[in-house]
């Protein structure tokens, strides 16, 4: 059975938007893709979900996807391929 999907009052839609463009200003500009914010977008949607939705906890969520993002196993992956192409 699945759960029922979470709703967000104006609120709290307006305090994610603006705790997504305060982190992804954080990250470096050639950084910013789609994907990246769309993970950080995610991680913040599922806090919420969660009912967790202080703008503190909220920030403290999407600053730990973007460690996960650069330090993860997929960051490890581009990273090893953007010293692939630079050293061969």
């Amino acid at each position: 059975m699945m759960a029922a999907p979470a709703s967000y009052d104006p609120d709290t839609i307006a305090l994610m938007r603006n705790v997504l463009q305060k982190v992804v200003a954080k990250v470096p500009e050639q950084h910013r893709t789609s994907c990246n914010q769309a993970a950080i977008a995610s991680r913040i949607l599922a806090t919420a979900a969660q009912g967790r939705r202080s703008e503190d906890v909220l920030t403290t969520e999407a600053l730990a996807e973007v460690k996960e993002i650069f330090t993860g196993p997929a960051g490890m992956r581009r990273l090893h391929e953007d010293l692939t192409k630079v050293f061969g």
